[in-house]
């Protein structure tokens, strides 16, 4: 087999590497200057017998971006084997060599990524721009498969659905095949299919009563695209891959590469979807760079071991280089892990783009599909997609002071906190679960057993939701609190937290009290005039009637002292609030 490698040397021909030493030196051992072929433009110090620290991972690229600024470098073609690298350092030479096994062409591959003329520090990606193509305005674009593969219960399923369709890609270039594993999904699908079949030119889905294993739902999906000539891209999609920016397929296919997939990675956190190296057993291996490229501190076009859960292929490719059936079901491993191993054997390299912002991944071990709304359980795992889901649209705009907050009595403010998904999720969740507490003063739920201003409610400690609550509170109220309330620092710690429920046949209204919080939060979690009539809250000391509350809005005041209140009579319908006593 014949690879390339990089000769660095400033006027060095090809030709020099013909005669390299036989022994192999490993990373730890410096290439001995009376041994290496190579003619010098100039006279070298003595090379240092060691050069300092053994690695088993790929030459650091501050290894080659800090000694080489001036180094011309030339491709020589060479037989598998054990050959060095000689590297400018300073006026002299730095040979390294690599050991030529398993890693061989991973660690060629990599340096690749930086010589002769990859990225630097201060030129950026030198050959990204390189054989690229534009899609030209006025043409039909080329048609794609789009092959999106549900193999998990995954979080934020609708909205992953929805998203398919705001692509900024023609959707009657694009063919949609969809492999649904999971039972559990089978309803979020059906919701949306009507919309996704009216949206793409054709339509596939493979559900779960095919029984396919995720590798040969692969196979299929791919092999759909592969007997298809007027299928020119095949973009593969996780259900757990995150895409924000929605031109991700016009970037990927100017891009003009075999193999390519968009960076993705989960919010905050290292876990991306590619590895920058392996290890001897082919598995995870952290190259030297991974953290940068996963924080986008180097951009660029990269050649990579392993990608996953999104990525697009050209379609000539899967009818030529890699035309056999089984790529992902072919072996015992993981579907992934043998698509990329079925690349690299073949040659085809794997490239991975961090140029843009595309996206991020979504964490799923956790995802706990007992409970009726599991995906608001997800606020630790997944706080972006929490947020985007859950509160409401307005939040962030009254917190940075764009007159939104309102104050209807003094000291007492309204503000937008919950969408109106997260209300009714909550309310169905509490109707779930069932066990309202009857208004009654004995309550077991409490240290004491005895409640002296009882309603009928349901605390988030039953539903096992207090957790994810507290987090809200931290994340959301405690900030709001600390804007409307200066000088005030609040631990937004609360120990009762609940829904209420007013019906005229129950419990229609609260007598005057005084709450035990510094603050209390107060949140409407459905329509006055559409799901109830009257209730609101009076605040006794000012007179002042809050009397039409909307859904989703929270409503702060001070608790204990000051904001002597009542709840008022609901006449019609079921009235739902959330309350939550902070800092008591």
């Amino acid at each position: 087999m014949i690879r390339f490698l990089w000769w660095c040397m400033e006027t060095v021909p090809p030709r020099c590497l013909r005669d390299s030493h036989p022994q192999p030196f490993t990373l730890s051992q410096a290439w001995p200057h009376n041994l290496c072929p190579c003619p010098r433009p100039h006279p070298s110090p003595e090379v240092p017998p060691t050069l300092p620290g053994s690695r088993s991972s790929p030459v650091p690229a501050t290894e080659v971006l800090g000694e080489v600024p001036s180094v011309r470098c030339f491709p020589t073609s060479l037989f598998l084997s054990v050959y060095p690298i000689c590297l400018m350092s300073g006026p002299g030479l730095l040979y390294l060599s690599l050991s030529f096994c398993l890693s061989q062409q991973l660690q060629l591959n990599y340096l690749g990524n930086y010589v002769p003329n990859g990225w630097t520090p201060g030129g950026g990606c030198g050959f990204c721009d390189q054989d690229r193509r534009t899609l030209p305005g006025g043409q039909p674009p080329p048609r794609v498969l789009l092959a999106v593969f549900v193999e998990q219960p995954t979080p934020f399923l609708p909205r992953f659905l929805q998203r398919l369709m705001l692509l900024d890609y023609p959707p009657d270039r694009i063919t949609l095949f969809l492999h649904n594993n999971e039972v559990y999904h089978e309803p979020h699908i059906a919701d949306s299919w009507p919309q996704l079949q009216n949206h793409f030119s054709a339509v596939k889905l493979v559900g779960p009563e095919e029984a396919l294993t995720p590798g040969e739902a692969r196979d299929m999906a791919m092999d759909s695209c592969r007997q298809d000539p007027d299928c020119e891209f095949y973009f593969s999609l996780d259900a757990d891959a995150v895409i924000t920016n929605q031109q991700v397929l016009r970037i990927l296919i100017e891009e003009n590469r075999k193999v390519i997939a968009p960076m993705l990675s989960r919010h905050g956190k290292l876990w991306s979807n590619f590895w920058g190296a392996l290890s001897p057993d082919e598995y995870y291996a952290r190259s030297e760079d991974y953290v940068e490229l996963v924080q986008r501190k180097r951009v660029g076009v990269w050649n990579v071991p392993y990608i996953s859960q999104a990525y697009v292929i050209q379609g000539e490719t899967l009818r030529t280089e890699l035309s056999q059936r089984e790529v992902f079901s072919g072996s015992d491993t993981d579907p992934d892990m043998a698509f990329c191993k079925s690349l690299r054997e073949k040659g085809i390299f794997l490239h991975l783009s961090n140029q843009h912002e595309f996206g991020r991944l979504l964490a799923t071990s956790r995802y706990d599909t007992d409970h009726l709304h599991p995906d608001l359980w997800q606020i630790f795992d997944n706080p972006l997609d929490w947020k985007e889901q859950y509160i409401h649209e307005n939040y962030s705009r009254a917190l940075e002071g764009e007159g939104l907050v309102e104050q209807p009595c003094p000291d007492v403010y309204w503000f937008p906190l919950l969408s109106d998904q997260m209300c009714d999720e909550l309310v169905e969740e509490m109707e779930h679960y069932g066990q309202w507490s009857g208004g009654r003063h004995e309550d077991s739920r409490l240290a004491g057993g005895y409640e002296n201003v009882p309603t009928v409610d349901i605390h988030m400690k039953q539903v096992g939701y207090e957790d994810q609550w507290l987090q809200l509170l931290r994340t959301y109220v405690g900030p709001m609190t600390e804007k409307l309330f200066p000088g005030y620092h609040t631990k937004t710690r609360a120990v009762m937290n609940f829904v209420v429920r007013y019906r005229p046949d129950e419990q229609p209204s609260l007598r005057p009290h005084h709450d035990s919080s510094t603050f209390t939060l107060n949140v409407a979690l459905n329509h006055k005039g559409l799901d109830y009539e009257g209730g609101g809250c009076r605040f006794l000391r000012y007179d002042c009637v809050v009397s039409a509350p909307r859904k989703g809005w929270g409503l702060l005041h001070p608790g204990r002292l000051t904001h002597y209140h009542e709840g008022l009579p609901t006449t019609r319908g079921t009235r739902y609030i959330m309350v939550s006593f902070v800092d008591p």
